[in-house]
């Protein structure tokens, strides 16, 4: 089992040498908690995160409803909660054919450009991304993004308002001999605390690369090494009865601390699209410096501020 690093080589996970950590901190200021963050263990995420709440503001008349109290009570303990009923069929109808109709893109081969999902140019791509400025503006985004008992459930979970922060849509795609990236189990360091809303945009089975993820391991420091791990090393850690696999038709949605090991299996036998939001303490780089677009009206400034003129 991979042994947690000291603090020198948890600081070069994101910060080979200080002239690359000025050069970033000056290209975005927010790449400076973002790079250092992997100096902290989960003891250390946790007083930081403290600190931050002290700080942060919160809804002064926040009255949640059972379900987000519910939601909020399963991020505790489980680090996950139960899939939710699928949208509206109007809604997941809208979403697909957007995502269906716009080329992605594979960053780590930008030599490629951009593609159709079903017309990938090479069998090396695993998963076609969508931008978060195109995320955005795909419809309905705004509002699912903003669903009043997820929003409650995070600031419950975080102990402060949250920031909507670090969206994506991506197709994973099948009949690959090898996972990359985040189709192995890993944790996300992005922010001291954080809540993903994951919603399945087609339907998925065992063989359509489900969502696993590792029941309580939001709040275990083991295997804190920043690298991503073994199914054996999973299992030898937290135990077999501990990893969830959650398969669920289109439409369905869960939330989760993505501080837990987590990853999206390898589809077998169809692509996968996947719609996400993400909630944090406070921005990171995943997003755009700037604004994209103006609030269309109803939305909470303080949570959309990243996003929203």
């Amino acid at each position: 089992m991979a042994q947690t690093p000291g603090l020198r080589e948890r600081l070069k996970t994101r910060v080979p040498s200080w002239r690359h950590f000025a050069a970033r901190a000056r290209a975005d200021r927010r790449n400076i908690a973002y790079d250092l963050l992997p100096l902290l263990d989960y003891r250390g995420r946790q007083r930081v995160g403290r600190l931050i709440r002290h700080f942060t503001p919160r809804t002064t008349d926040l009255s949640p409803s059972p379900l987000a109290q519910s939601l909020c009570a399963e991020l505790r303990e489980d680090g996950l909660t139960a899939i939710q009923p699928p949208i509206d069929a109007q809604v997941l109808s809208d979403l697909t054919a957007y995502f269906r109709d716009l080329p992605c893109h594979d960053p780590y081969r930008p030599h490629l450009g951009r593609f159709r999902w079903d017309e990938v140019p090479s069998e090396d791509i695993n998963i076609g991304y969508y931008t978060p400025e195109e995320v955005i503006r795909a419809p309905h985004a705004l509002a699912l993004a903003n669903h009043p008992d997820v929003l409650a459930a995070a600031e419950l979970y975080l102990g402060a308002r949250p920031i909507l922060d670090n969206i994506g849509a991506v197709w994973s795609f099948p009949g690959r001999a090898t996972a990359k990236g985040v189709q192995r189990f890993h944790r996300d360091y992005d922010c001291v605390g954080n809540v993903k809303l994951f919603y399945y945009l087609t339907d998925i089975d065992a063989q359509s690369g489900p969502h696993v993820f590792v029941r309580g391991s939001h709040r275990s420091p083991i295997l804190e090494t920043g690298k991503a791990q073994t199914d054996a090393d999973i299992e030898a850690a937290f135990g077999a009865d501990k990893v969830v696999t959650l398969t669920a038709p289109a439409g369905s949605w869960f939330l989760e601390d993505v501080y837990g090991f987590h990853k999206g299996l390898l589809p077998v036998s169809r692509p996968r699209l996947l719609l996400a939001f993400q909630y944090n303490l406070y921005a990171t780089p995943h997003s755009p410096k700037a604004p994209v677009m103006d609030n269309p009206g109803g939305f909470d400034a303080y949570i959309n501020q990243v996003f929203l003129r």
